[in-house]
């Protein structure tokens, strides 16, 4: 794995906005997991096209987003371990990767001839599919400036 480049109070600072921005994805996120799990209740969404690929995608979007807040206000303690930073760039990206999955569900909801019931339901989601996704990108790019390409790149290839 590639060293960390060392710049404690820019990390620091750095570090302090990504944890922003994935408290802004998480809390977002939250908001859309209860708009998911309630879309289940209802007849009109819950045979949607892509609805269960969509649901289902909110658990591992859910475990890698907290995986990479957790890592992240591990840096901010002080544990600067090149393996916790690592954990938290894999878990933004392979949160990110969910995302793109639940998109192209999304998609495949909003492309259905559904009542316009089910067409509030489904902007609501891509609204709060929106704000999550924007933020976690957010943390990511000011994550992959703070700790350079290469360690970036490294940091991708950890096991799942």
């Amino acid at each position: 794995m590639e060293p960390l480049p060392q710049h404690p109070h820019v990390e620091h600072v750095v570090f302090t906005r990504v944890l922003d921005h994935l408290t802004a994805s998480e809390y977002a996120l939250a908001v859309l997991c209860s708009v998911s799990r309630q879309m289940k209740v209802f007849a009109v969404t819950k045979d949607l096209p892509g609805f269960e690929e969509f649901h289902r995608e909110m658990y591992e979007r859910s475990y890698h987003r907290i995986t990479a807040k957790g890592s992240v206000r591990r840096i901010l303690a002080g544990d600067h371990h090149a393996t916790v930073v690592a954990i938290a760039v894999h878990s933004m990206h392979k949160s990110a990767e969910h995302d793109r999955l639940a998109e192209e569900a999304i998609h495949r909801m909003a492309a259905a001839e559904v009542k316009e019931d089910a067409r509030r339901w489904i902007t609501s989601v891509r609204a709060w599919h929106e704000r999550t996704t924007t933020e976690l990108q957010v943390a990511m790019t000011r994550t992959r400036e703070s700790v350079g390409e290469a360690f970036w790149t490294s940091a991708l290839q950890l096991d799942d």
